[in-house]
């Protein structure tokens, strides 16, 4: 039984192009697709301004087949206008998500994020502490990037 009536299932990246970020969540990270089709959007439900249009949704999965989903959405036909490069630096803003994301190998993923032009690393591997809420601290090996639609990530690996 759940102890409250919500939970975060999934968070649905719009991109421009699908299969750059698809092999860093899939290939670098280890993510598992769950579901991957074409599809119809109305647009009623999500204000594109675009209606009816051809798209492709990739979901990917971690380790709980319910919660945590990352969800990949391509609008095909008629694509979306691309917006407009970011001013540098790369800085997160108000209205923008940060996807934190935990992993067993933030050196690994760093390496590899490392070589692809289109991944702004923004902080290398480093160690960082926060308080437990119950006290003692969170003792984390981080680093974060930007992905090739601008998506800011924060990569965490607990010690």
């Amino acid at each position: 039984m759940n102890t409250i009536p919500t939970d975060v299932r999934r968070s649905t990246m719009i991109v421009n192009e699908i299969d750059l970020p698809l092999s860093i969540y899939k290939d670098i990270l280890g993510m598992t697709v769950y579901y991957d089709k074409e599809l119809i959007v109305s647009g009623k439900g999500l204000p594109t301004g675009v209606y009816d249009a051809k798209t492709r949704l990739v979901i990917l999965q971690c380790n709980h087949p319910y919660i945590g989903m990352l969800g990949l959405l391509q609008y095909i036909d008629p694509p979306l206008p691309t917006p407009p490069p970011r001013p540098k630096p790369n800085r997160v803003q108000i209205g923008e998500t940060v996807f934190v994301i935990n992993t067993e190998d933030v050196q690994m993923v760093y390496e590899k994020l490392s070589t692809i032009p289109q991944v702004e690393i923004v902080s290398q591997p480093h160690l960082q502490e926060y308080p437990k809420p119950e006290g003692g601290l969170f003792r984390i090996l981080g680093m974060s990037f930007f992905d090739p639609n601008g998506y800011f990530v924060e990569l965490n690996q607990f010690l």
